[in-house]
């Protein structure tokens, strides 16, 4: 009896020792094809994720939603993006985003030929799925994430005066908290994505923002909050996926004064007329399932209907209007 005790925790050992070499079994199983994935990753699964855009501008939207051209003016504005993806549990995931930016400006009649490369904003947030099935896919989730702002907000030193500046703001210099409800449906070849998204957007006082009345210089901002409703259709032809979407954005006024005192400082803020609206984005593009751990993506974005330029160049509060060429590899573990 003794011999053969000894004997049946030999071969258990043996089992123990021998898993270590094989493949994780805690891992969610992710499918090779994009259609058939869920909307979050999966457990156990780390994913980076690197894009970059490039949006050459050609005109801007005016007061009355018509498209308007540059007079000798070119904008060209990039963002290089790193996103972070891991699998937390089965129904949860953690991501991270840190942009940069390259932009130019130019205007050869005026001698004006401005570049500058500098950090984003980063963002990082909490993806939890609420629902889903199996063949077909299903998925419904919610989202909480939030922007802290990081890159620079001065113009310049103003030597010359409040309406000089040296550098290019690329932030709204003021934080946001966001929350979406998204959805996926599997279609045998198709997928169909929907979603809603609202952002809300903190008051501070930034340097781009200048007071002269009472020569205080720092004003305070609260941008208009965001409400997105976005949709997409996508079709899967073997490791190869093609997808159409469309993105309305609604944006309310943007607010600005002086800081008031007390607890809340956003009680002198007045609205800026016109500064709300209506924008709306086609996007066409496609994805390559080179491996499982592997995609390529290539998009184009094409503005449809958009805002008035009132805080140029600050891309976040109202966009220019222009073509936006992205490209993007996503590497799994």
């Amino acid at each position: 009896m003794f011999q053969l005790l000894s004997l049946l925790a030999l071969v258990h050992s043996g089992d123990v020792y021998a898993a270590g070499f094989q493949a994780k079994t805690m891992r969610d199983a992710l499918p090779a094809r994009e259609v058939e994935r869920m909307l979050v990753i999966g457990k156990g699964w780390l994913e980076l994720g690197l894009t970059n855009e490039i949006k050459v501008a050609d005109g801007y939207w005016d007061s009355e939603g018509n498209e308007r051209a540059f007079d000798n003016a070119r904008w060209t504005y990039t963002t290089q993006r790193a996103t972070l993806r891991y699998g937390l549990a089965r129904r949860a995931e953690l991501f991270w985003t840190l942009p940069t930016h390259y932009v130019k400006l130019s205007n050869p009649t005026l001698g004006t030929d401005t570049r500058q490369f500098g950090w984003g904003d980063p963002t990082f947030g909490y993806i939890h799925e609420l629902f889903r099935s199996s063949a077909p896919t299903t998925s419904v989730i919610a989202k909480v994430h939030y922007k802290a702002p990081f890159a620079d907000e001065a113009p310049g030193n103003y030597v010359g005066g409040p309406n000089s500046y040296t550098n290019v703001v690329m932030t709204t210099g003021t934080p946001d908290l966001g929350a979406t409800l998204a959805a996926k449906r599997q279609i045998g070849p198709i997928g169909i994505t929907g979603g809603m998204d609202y952002v809300h957007r903190f008051p501070k006082a930034v340097m781009y923002l200048i007071e002269t009345e009472y020569n205080q210089f720092l004003g305070r901002i609260k941008p208009g909050d965001l409400v997105h409703f976005d949709a997409d259709v996508m079709l899967q032809l073997g490791p190869l996926m093609l997808h159409n979407g469309w993105k309305v954005t609604l944006r309310r006024k943007t607010l600005v004064g002086m800081a008031s005192p007390g607890l809340f400082g956003d009680q002198n803020l007045k609205p800026i007329e016109g500064s709300d609206g209506t924008a709306v984005d086609m996007t066409n593009g496609l994805l390559l399932n080179i491996t499982r751990g592997v995609d390529f993506g290539l998009d184009i974005k094409v503005p449809m209907a958009g805002e008035d330029l009132q805080f140029f160049p600050i891309e976040d509060i109202h966009p220019t209007r222009g073509t936006t060429y992205s490209t993007s590899l996503e590497l799994r573990y």
